[in-house]
């Protein structure tokens, strides 16, 4: 193995395990007691530590054991979780994280005083347990687990539910099943009920006689025999359990599912010895006694009279199918996905992009050539490079979750920061949105959340006076409308003071005094330096961060907006494209130039109408079916002229969120798929511009930013409004 070549692939895998330490952490500070929490950041540490030996990160090797030695103290009960060891073991990870990244001198900085602190907190343990105490319950058993192990009852003891994620993965089940002496008498036939275990997967029975007495006691009608039978099978516990259905009340019967890999997802394949034991039939003192001799164990315990032969026959059934279980779940799960670097992602999406525009000229080419043959061949290719394209997009296509995953630390630093009690909440994570674009969102999310803590959220005693819990509430949810994706945060804090603001404004001359329209005064808070804030802070008040927010969702062709109620709260949304590479779009002609409008967005196309219009340009309206519609002349609006008044005109009906409109244009041209090619940074400052693309013939066309003419829009009627009072 090269060590060297894979130690990328290392520092990707321990940024993973760091990040889930983080979130695990958050969560025990909730629930101090949750024992499988603990033994998830345990064995975290653990892999950490053990994968950086071997790749050469001595020093954040070293800095791990200490901590996972705090977590081995806090696992064997010798310590309790407290904030101060949830606290100090987020300043550890984040030292980790220094250490991994190369930081050094960083690292460097923090370490001393959390390794002295880590072993103040470890000189606190108590002593550990007596070795004869009982150890604690497993993680993930359940009260009816404790229960089935006294003996056994009459019924199934189940194990847990069943997993949705377990399903199509073998599972091992360990069956014991005693029936009722009398249970022939019922009319039950044994063997159709182990042919239908059968049909579940492969089964091992291994029968028991340690009940059938001597010859002249023996009755010919009862049953003495017992079975242990071992199930390997990808049916759920819930197919399993429905075998015995009609027995279940005339025998003892227990089910248990065998783990089949460990916390890694490795196979897990314990000692026969350990089997013996966790079965009941090896007492665990006998382990080391018969253990370190030449024969394998389960025939040492067999001469030795420690075991049955039944139940050794059984418990070796159990290690070779839980063997076989957990060696099939790896390779499903090497096989399941495989890393691919971003570059060579990005590369593919261009790849593709090209031949989109290439498609495009061929079937330019077939249909000015007006050969058949060529023209199937063209529409082939089309319908090919479509499937291409949305396999593509999808691969690049990630959930919100990584972005949203280092929002609970944020929130819970800034809680500590501030003096104030703040609660997150996460909803929509499942929502998908290109990976390049959440990359671009992180900085633009950290700054709304640190505002909104900052500046939106109350101390807890002024939240008291007015009526409200201590602990503000910010919520972060994600919902996609149409070709879009909108992120909203919002707190239940003071609100935005729009007269502070206006006042602010006008100090700064953004704004005339006589402002009054309340989406302008709003607008405010993202221009570069703005701040109502009389004293600033460690986090927010020095006039940075919104206008940051604004200019990074320009560049991906976003929208910000805010809503605020003063004492409720404020609530921004940041709405995003799906994806900034191809979209499906309608081809219209303004003046000799081609426009692309979003398809997603268009309603439809309609006549220009002889009568039922007022005004021009913005000022325009038609009334369609009813309903009145403003006006875009695109030719106005671009400064191309009026154009021949006596020529055809088409509308374009647009609905952007609610907002219709429609576009006054030359000519449709029809549908195009077009891959969208970002400006120069001087040229994004065109706000009715998204971008450009090429064309099948090798013209350009301009990708029309429906959004932003119709917030335009807007402001011109806003300010005819004005003119007019």
């Amino acid at each position: 193995m090269n060590f060297e070549d894979n130690k990328g692939l290392f520092v990707e895998e321990a940024r993973e395990l760091l990040e889930s330490i983080e979130s695990r952490l958050l969560e025990l500070e909730q629930a101090p007691g949750d024992e499988a929490i603990i033994d998830d950041v345990f064995r975290s540490l653990h892999t950490v530590k053990g994968s950086g030996a071997m790749f050469g990160f001595e020093e954040m090797t070293a800095f791990a054991h200490g901590l996972e030695s705090l977590f081995d103290d806090v696992r064997k009960g010798r310590l309790g979780v407290t904030g101060e060891i949830v606290g100090l073991t987020l300043e550890s990870v984040d030292c980790l994280s220094s250490l991994l990244e190369g930081r050094d001198d960083e690292a460097a900085r923090a370490r001393g005083s959390i390794e002295s602190r880590l072993e103040a907190v470890r000189r606190g343990a108590e002593p550990a347990p007596e070795a004869d105490a009982k150890p604690p319950a497993a993680a993930g058993s359940s009260a009816t687990d404790k229960a089935g192990t006294a003996g056994g009852s009459k019924g199934i003891v189940p194990i847990a539910a069943d997993d949705p994620s377990e399903a199509g993965l073998t599972n091992v089940y360990r069956i014991r099943f005693r029936p009722d002496a009398d249970l022939l008498g019922r009319g039950v036939k044994l063997e159709n009920l182990f042919s239908e275990l059968a049909e579940l997967g492969t089964v091992v029975a291994v029968a028991d006689a340690s009940r059938v007495p001597e010859l002249d006691a023996l009755e010919p009608s009862s049953l003495y025999l017992s079975w242990i039978l071992t199930l390997s099978t990808t049916a759920s516990e819930a197919d399993v359990s429905s075998v015995f259905m009609f027995v279940e009340d005339y025998a003892e019967l227990k089910i248990e599912r065998l783990p089949v890999v460990d916390a890694e997802g490795k196979p897990a394949v314990p000692p026969i010895g350990e089997l013996l034991a966790a079965r009941g039939a090896l007492e665990r003192d006998s382990i080391d006694e018969i253990r370190g001799r030449q024969k394998p164990f389960g025939e040492l315990a067999l001469e030795a009279g420690k075991v049955s032969k039944p139940e050794l026959e059984a418990a070796l059934a159990e290690q070779r199918m839980a063997k076989a279980a957990g060696q099939e779940r790896e390779n499903k799960k090497e096989s399941a996905s495989i890393r691919v670097r971003k570059e060579k992602l990005d590369y593919l999406v261009d790849a593709v992009g090209e031949l989109v525009i290439l498609q495009a000229r061929l079937r330019q080419a077939a249909t000015e050539a007006g050969l058949d043959e060529f023209s199937g061949i063209a529409e082939d290719l089309s319908r090919l490079t479509d499937e291409l394209r949305d396999a593509t997009m999808n691969i690049r296509m990630v959930p919100l979750d990584e972005s949203f995953s280092g929002f609970p630390r944020l929130v819970h630093d800034l809680a500590a920061q501030l003096g104030k009690e703040l609660n997150l909440t996460l909803r929509g994570g499942a929502t998908e949105l290109d990976k390049n674009i959440i990359e671009s969102l992180k900085d633009p999310l950290v700054h709304i959340i640190r505002n909104s803590a900052d500046h939106g959220v109350e101390s807890p005693e002024e939240r008291e006076r007015a009526g409200k819990p201590r602990a503000g509430t910010i919520t972060i949810e994600a919902r996609q409308q149409g070709s879009r994706v909108e992120i909203e945060i919002a707190d239940d804090g003071a609100g935005l003071d729009l007269e502070r603001v206006r006042e602010r404004g006008v100090e700064r001359g953004l704004i005339d005094a006589s402002e009054r329209d309340p989406e302008r005064i709003k607008s405010l808070i993202f221009e570069p330096g703005f701040s109502t804030a009389r004293q600033t802070t460690g986090v927010s008040g020095r006039g940075v961060g919104m206008d940051v927010v604004r200019s990074n969702l320009r560049r991906l062709r976003g929208d910000v907006s805010i809503a605020t109620e003063r004492g409720r709260g404020t609530a921004i949304t940041l709405s995003i494209p799906l994806t900034l590479v191809i979209v499906d779009g309608l081809l219209v002609r303004v003046g000799g130039v081609h426009y692309v409008v979003n398809l997603s967005q268009v309603l439809e196309c309609v006549d220009e109408p002889a009568s039922g219009r007022a005004g021009r340009g913005a000022r325009g309206f038609i009334d369609l079916r009813g309903k009145t519609i403003p006006i875009v002349d695109l030719r106005e609006r671009f400064g191309l002229g009026r154009g021949d008044e006596r020529a055809d005109r088409r509308l374009v009906i647009i609905d952007d969120d609610g907002s219709v409109v429609a576009l006054w244009v030359d000519a449709v041209v029809g549908k195009q798929q077009v891959v969208i090619k970002p400006f120069t940074m001087d040229l994004r400052q065109i706000a009715s511009i998204a971008g450009a693309t090429v064309l099948g013939d090798g013209s350009v066309a301009l990708i029309l930013n429906s959004r932003e003419i119709i917030k335009t829009l807007r402001r011109d009627e806003r300010a005819q409004t004005k003119e007019c009072t």
